[in-house]
């Protein structure tokens, strides 16, 4: 088997799903998904006997594929391949046909059978270019001409491959291309034992994959890239670095075996975990602990004679690191024994150069003398062949290739000066027509520009002035219509108390009338003059309130205070069968306000309620907000109320619910413009619906000094 073999071929396909496709195609079989050893062999046979009996070339393909994968590196692995691969191409499946040869050359790569690896390389590279596409397939099979390159010592040929194979995935920016390159490289550099350069190769390929959506086999590509990458690190002595990848090594085979509990997939595992435990110990005999070492031994000893453990670098990994922990723990007859092992299948230098020690301490100076001798000619083969003849052959290339350069550029370089010569005429030339050309076009630029501007001023002169004379317009008209409005109202809310004030003043001064009528005719004297003052009295102050004359004088005053006098101004003012009620908070609030503007405002409140209430309640409330900053003021009533569609236009100047109740409509517009001149705000309480309900809000502060009694109105 090959040194550094392929770290994991996959056998994991799904047995239940094999088995249901030969039932469709080749007739009835059970379906059992067997674990590996006898229950393997079983399989064999039954998809042996089953394939004769397919009905067409198509229903073979996953048979055929199936066995090359339960043969794993048996030459059958071979012809079951290489028939799947012609199958595949009969039945015009490029896919399968790929995945055949891929299978030939990986198993002729295991074989060292390097003509016939070529020539499989060379039937892909021909149907990729038939094609026009540039499968996985492609760079896996050259990669593994690269690598079988390496093994057989030819490592400027390999590295030549490996450099051709990078500039086309590079050209392609083929990036599962340059994974595999990335590879290649790194096990280059690891024979060679540039062990840093190969760690870092290795970890480009992880670093690629992580970019790769559709990489076939994935988690296998992570193990064996992980593989190459622990083997390389351990050699390095970069404790913290192979601990690291130590514990992504073991996380990666965990998961691996999740996955295949969960799928009911079989695939070799104990190979990968045989290789993790003999590089625990290696790594923890570099760091001298022995008692570790000795426990990561044993558990890589567990895997010995397993029947699914491959006999390949594996084992000569596993003897080597078997003979290190003898000669660390004073064993030397066994770390020989172990050494001489690995020795008989594969002599790398430093295998060598561990027994030369081992018999070294033991004296035997000859046979020392005799591995000292090996040791330099292989390191001399290597250095002197392998090194020397890459240096040659790259330095040749270079220096015909720089010698065709500085030909190519002195025959060139006559031509180059004539054209650049007639271009920097030309240049000129156009750069002097284009100068001219930019000038003119800059003066007309700025001449169109300066015109755009001044017309663009004008246009804006026009519309500021349209805009003015629309505003004007509109204050105009809504001027008229108010005036008119104002006119229809007064000529109305004026008549009516003039006529009662004449006609009962008449009727008082009758003969015929009696004590009691004059009485009434009195009151009805007073109650219209009454209305006739407030009318008045609302139009100047509305007036003064619009131009800025009234002022207001702003004092902290006691809130009880302000609502009593409201109260008392109006009290003779409620109709019969209506009782006017007080409900202040039981703190003493201080409002920051105009005192007889606050009255005012109530009042005007309190009298509209009254207008409406024709029996009931007018209640005069307030209340502390939550946050102690407000105060709510609210006057209540049990009347007719407000539609909802007509709560927003209550505050409008001149706006009535009701024609036939006395009033001009302008004492809530009054009150809105008060609560805004005391910096609160004046709204209904749409939720009330057994009347009205206005609610004023005022900020307000807490004076303990004053005294709020119970008030009973």
């Amino acid at each position: 088997m090959r040194l550094m073999n392929l770290f994991n071929n996959r056998i994991s396909i799904r047995i239940g799903v094999v088995i249901m496709i030969s039932l469709v195609f080749c007739g009835s079989m059970k379906s059992s998904t067997p674990p590996p050893g006898k229950d393997r062999l079983t399989e064999i046979d039954s998809l042996e006997r089953v394939l004769p009996g397919c009905p067409t070339i198509a229903s073979t393909l996953p048979i055929l594929q199936r066995l090359a994968l339960l043969y794993r590196q048996d030459p059958k692995m071979k012809d079951y391949y290489q028939r799947l691969y012609e199958n595949a191409m009969a039945v015009d499946s490029i896919s399968i046909a790929y995945r055949g040869l891929k299978g030939m050359a990986e198993y002729y790569y295991n074989q060292s059978k390097r003509d016939s690896l070529v020539y499989c390389c060379n039937i892909v590279d021909s149907m990729a270019k038939a094609r026009h596409e540039y499968p996985y397939v492609l760079f896996e099979v050259k990669s593994y001409s690269s690598q079988d390159l390496l093994w057989l010592g030819n490592y400027e040929l390999a590295m030549s491959e490996a450099m051709n194979l990078y500039r086309l995935a590079s050209n392609l920016n083929h990036k599962y291309g340059l994974l595999r390159c990335s590879e290649t490289l790194g096990l280059i550099y690891q024979r060679i034992r540039r062990d840093s350069d190969a760690v870092v190769s290795f970890q480009e390929g992880l670093d690629l994959l992580k970019d790769i959506k559709d990489v076939p086999d994935i988690m296998d590509t992570k193990i064996r890239l992980t593989s190459y990458q622990l083997e390389s690190s351990v050699r390095t002595k970069q404790y913290t670095l192979t601990e690291r990848i130590l514990e992504q090594y073991k996380a990666l085979l965990d998961e691996q075996y999740e996955i295949n509990q969960e799928k009911g997939d079989v695939l070799l595992l104990e190979r990968e975990y045989w290789l993790l435990y003999s590089f625990y110990t290696s790594f923890y005999l570099s760091k001298g602990d022995l008692a570790n070492a000795k426990k990561a031994l044993d558990k890589a000893s567990s895997y010995v004679g397993n029947s699914l453990v491959e006999e390949d670098y594996a084992i000569n990994t596993y003897l080597a690191v078997k003979a290190r922990y003898y000669k660390a723990a004073g064993d030397i007859p066994l770390a020989l024994r172990y050494i001489n092992e690995v020795l008989e299948t594969e002599r790398l230098p430093e295998d060598i150069q561990f027994k030369a020690d081992i018999l070294k301490e033991q004296g035997r100076l000859k046979e020392v003398m005799a591995l000292y001798d090996e040791l330099y000619r292989t390191l001399t083969k290597r250095r002197g062949t392998s090194f020397l003849r890459q240096v040659n052959q790259l330095r040749t290339l270079h220096e015909l290739h720089e010698k065709e350069l500085k030909e190519t550029e002195l025959k060139e370089a006559g031509l180059r000066i004539a054209r650049k010569q007639d271009l920097l005429v030309f240049i000129l030339s156009i750069s002097v027509v284009l100068s001219i050309l930019l000038y003119i076009s800059f003066l007309y630029y700025r001449h169109l520009r300066s015109l755009k501007n001044q017309l663009q001023r004008e246009k804006d002169l026009l519309l500021e002035s349209q805009r003015r004379l629309m505003r004007e317009k509109a204050r105009a008209e809504e001027a008229s219509l108010m005036k008119s409005a104002f006119l229809a109202n007064m000529s109305h809310e004026i008549r009516t108390p003039l006529n009662a004030i004449v006609g009962f003043s008449s009727l008082l001064v009758e003969p015929s009338t009696d004590a009691k009528e004059r009485e009434e005719y009195s009151s009805i004297i007073r109650n219209n003059t009454d209305l006739m003052l407030n009318l008045v009295n609302d139009v100047l102050d509305l007036s003064r309130m619009e131009t800025g004359d009234l002022h207001f004088n702003i004092k902290d005053y006691p809130l009880l205070e302000c609502c009593q006098m409201a109260l008392e101004s109006v009290r003779y003012r409620m109709p019969d069968g209506v009782k006017l009620t007080f409900s202040p908070a039981g703190e003493p609030i201080v409002v920051h306000v105009d005192n007889l503007r606050l009255q005012q405002l109530l009042t005007n409140l309190l009298t509209n309620a009254a207008k409406f209430t024709e029996k009931g309640e007018i209640n005069l409330s307030f209340q502390l907000a939550p946050d102690r900053e407000k105060v709510y003021i609210a006057v209540t009533d049990t009347g007719a109320g407000i539609p909802l569609e007509k709560q927003a236009a209550v505050f409008n100047r001149f706006e009535k619910l009701d024609d036939y109740k006395p009033g001009a409509g302008l004492g809530l517009s009054i009150c809105l413009l008060i609560a805004e001149r005391l910096n609160g705000s004046l709204s209904i309480d749409s939720s009330y619906t057994d009347g009205a309900r206005f609610v004023l809000i005022l900020s307000c502060e807490i004076d303990s000094s004053i005294y709020n009694p119970p008030i009973e109105v």
